[in-house]
C-alpha cells in the first residue's frame, strides 16, 4: 500500500491536508479589529492618486486611443502574427486536429474531420481580428449563428467590439453577455449566442466596479452556484502598464512638433527713422515699405506653392533725404532669442519614451521600425533573438484563443451531434502553425546546445571511467565539479558499464598476436579469467 493510500485511510488526512478549519475560523473580534485598523479595506481597489479608479468606459476610451497609435498598433499586430504564425502555402493559422483518443474510435475521428471542415475556414478568417481586439482590450467577442446543423458563422465586427459588450461572470465562469444595441438599449445573449476570448489577468486595473463586486461577493460562500452574477472587470490587455509611457511619449512628440513649428516662424521687427519728414512724406514712406513687404511675401508664397525657385533679382528703390535708416531687429518675436530652436527638446527625449513604451508592450523598439537600434552584442542573430522574445509573450494569445475556439466547437457539437465534451474528453486539439522563423531558430539553437552538452558529458564520463575511479568518486565529480543533481549523478553512475563496452581485455589475449578470444571466453560471458 502506498503512503498516499495510507494517509487517505487515516482520520487525520483531511486535517493534515487542509488544516483544522474550525480552528482557523476562531478569529476573535479583537484580531479582526486589529486587521481593519492595519489598512485591510476594499478601498485599496480604488487605486492611488497617481493611478486612480475609473469606470469601464473611461478605461476603454483610453485603450481605443492607444490602439490607434502607430507604435502600439504595430506592436499588437506583431504579437498577433507571432502567436498565429501561418502556413507557408495555404496561409492557414488555426488547425483542428484529432487526438490519439479519436484515432482509436472511427466515429470520433469522423466527427473531428467534419468539425475541421466546417469550422476551420471560420476560425482562420476571424483569428487575426479577435487576437488584435483581445490584445488591445483584454477581451474579444464573436457572435455565433447556428442551427441544427451546427455553427454557420461567427461574426466579429463593430457591433460586438469589446467596448460594446459586458460579460457577466459567476466567480470566474462567464455565464452571459449584455451588448449595447443603441443609445439606451441593450441585448442579453447567452453562451450559445456569444463566444468570449478572455486574456489572462496579470495586472489589476483600479476601477470603480471592483468595490461593488467586493461588496456583493461573499468570500465565505463555498457553493459557486450561490454566488451572484457580476460584470467582469476590465483587464488582461497588453496595454496594461503602458499608459504612463504612452502619455509621456505623446507629450514629448507634441512638444517636439510644437517646437519645430515655432522655430519655423521667421518674423522680425523693423524700425524706420522718420525724423524731419512731414506727415505726407511719412505716410508715403510707410505705404511704400508696406507694399514692398507684402509683394515679397506674395512672391514667397507663389514660389512655395509652385515648387519652382525664383531666379530673378529684385530691386526696391526708396527715395530718402537727410539721414534715414531702416533697422531690422532680427529674431523670433515669440522667444526673443533669435533664430534656431527655442527649447532643449530633442529627438533623444522622444526616443527615451519610445523605448519605455516598447518595453511595456513586450516588443523591442528595433522591431517597430527602428532596426538600427539592434545591439551589436547580440551578433548576427540579434533580430531573431528579439523576435523570439516577442513570440514568447505572444503565447498568452494562443492560450486564450484556444479556449475561445473550443467554446465555439462546443456550441457546434451540441447543435449537430447533441453532445458537449468535457475538457479532458475532447477528441480534438486546437493547434497553431508552430514554425515561426525566429522562435524556431531559437528552439533549434537551444536544442543544438543541449545535444552538444550531452555529447561532451558522455565523452567526459568515458574518460572518468577509464581512470578507474570508484562510484563514490564519480558521484562527487558529477555533483561538485559538473554541478549535476545528486540523484541524477547516482543514476548515471549506476547505469554505467563496469567494464569496457567492447569486451576486450589484454589479459585474455592469447599468443596469436592479440586476436580476440573466442565467443564465450571473455569476462563478459562469465568465463574465468
Amino acid at each position: 500500500m502506498s503512503l498516499l493510500d495510507e494517509n487517505r485511510k487515516s482520520k487525520g488526512f483531511l486535517k493534515n491536508l487542509f488544516g483544522n478549519r474550525a480552528a482557523n475560523n476562531e478569529i476573535t473580534v479583537t484580531e479582526q479589529s486589529d486587521a481593519l485598523t492595519d489598512g485591510l479595506t476594499v478601498s485599496m481597489l480604488l487605486g492611488t492618486a497617481k493611478n486612480g479608479a475609473r469606470n469601464r468606459m473611461q478605461i476603454y476610451y483610453k485603450r481605443q486611443e492607444m490602439v490607434s497609435d502607430p507604435i502600439i498598433s504595430t506592436a499588437l499586430r506583431l504579437h498577433v502574427t507571432a502567436a498565429l504564425g501561418g502556413h507557408e502555402t495555404s496561409g492557414d493559422v488555426v488547425f483542428i486536429e484529432a487526438t490519439p483518443l479519436a484515432g482509436k474510435d472511427t466515429k470520433l475521428a469522423k466527427m473531428v474531420e467534419e468539425i475541421s471542415l466546417d469550422l476551420s475556414p471560420i476560425f482562420n478568417r476571424i483569428a487575426y481580428t479577435v487576437g488584435f481586439n483581445a490584445g488591445g482590450f483584454g477581451d474579444a467577442y464573436g457572435r455565433i449563428y447556428s442551427d441544427r446543423s451546427g455553427v454557420l458563422d461567427v461574426v466579429v465586427d463593430e457591433l460586438v467590439h469589446p467596448t460594446m459588450v459586458t460579460a457577466y461572470e459567476r466567480a470566474n465562469q462567464t455565464v452571459g453577455f449584455v451588448v449595447a444595441s443603441g443609445a439606451r438599449s441593450t441585448e442579453r445573449l447567452n453562451l450559445y449566442q456569444m463566444a468570449r476570448m478572455k486574456m489572462p489577468r496579470m495586472i489589476y486595473i483600479p476601477q470603480v466596479r471592483a468595490v461593488e463586486k467586493a461588496i456583493k461577493l461573499a468570500l465565505s460562500e463555498d457553493d459557486i452556484n450561490k454566488l451572484p452574477l457580476l460584470p467582469s472587470l476590465v483587464g488582461g490587455s497588453f496595454l496594461d502598464g503602458a499608459e504612463g509611457p504612452y502619455d509621456q511619449l505623446s507629450t514629448a512628440l507634441v512638444s517636439l512638433t510644437g517646437q519645430r513649428v515655432l522655430d519655423s516662424i521667421d518674423e522680425s521687427m523693423i524700425t524706420l527713422n522718420q525724423d524731419g519728414m512731414t506727415k505726407q512724406q511719412r505716410d508715403d514712406v510707410m505705404r511704400n515699405i508696406t507694399k514692398i513687404l507684402k509683394a515679397s511675401k506674395a512672391r514667397a508664397d507663389r514660389a512655395v506653392k509652385s515648387g519652382k525657385p525664383f531666379l530673378e533679382r529684385i530691386y526696391h528703390i526708396l527715395p530718402v533725404f537727410g539721414e534715414k535708416q531702416l533697422t531690422a531687429l532680427a529674431g523670433s518675436l515669440t522667444n526673443g532669442q533669435g533664430r534656431g530652436q527655442s527649447g532643449t527638446i530633442s529627438i533623444e527625449d522622444v526616443m527615451f519614451y519610445a523605448k519605455l513604451l516598447s518595453g511595456a508592450l513586450g516588443i523591442d523598439l528595433s522591431m517597430l521600425g527602428f532596426a538600427e537600434l539592434l545591439g551589436g552584442g547580440l551578433g548576427d542573430g540579434g533580430f531573431f533573438r528579439n523576435s523570439a522574445q516577442a513570440a514568447e509573450r505572444s503565447r498568452l494569445l494562443r492560450v486564450a484563443m484556444s479556449e475561445f475556439f473550443n467554446s465555439i466547437i462546443n456550441v457546434h457539437t451540441y447543435h449537430r451531434y447533441g453532445v458537449v465534451f468535457r475538457e479532458h474528453e475532447r477528441p480534438w486539439n486546437i493547434n497553431f502553425y508552430g514554425t515561426i522563423s525566429a522562435l524556431e531558430s531559437e528552439r533549434q539553437h537551444t536544442k543544438a546546445e543541449a545535444m552538444n552538452s550531452a555529447a561532451l558529458m558522455v565523452q567526459t564520463l568515458q574518460q572518468l571511467r577509464e581512470l578507474g575511479l570508484s562510484d563514490e568518486a564519480m558521484v562527487m565529480v558529477l555533483t561538485k565539479i559538473m554541478l549535476l543533481d545528486e540523484d541524477e549523478a547516482k543514476m548515471i553512475v549506476k547505469g554505467m558499464p563496469k567494464e569496457p563496452v567492447d569486451g576486450s581485455d589484454t589479459d585474455d589475449q592469447g599468443d596469436d598476436g592479440g586476436a580476440p578470444p573466442p565467443a564465450g571466453k571473455g569476462k563478459r560471458s562469465g568465463a574465468p579469467a
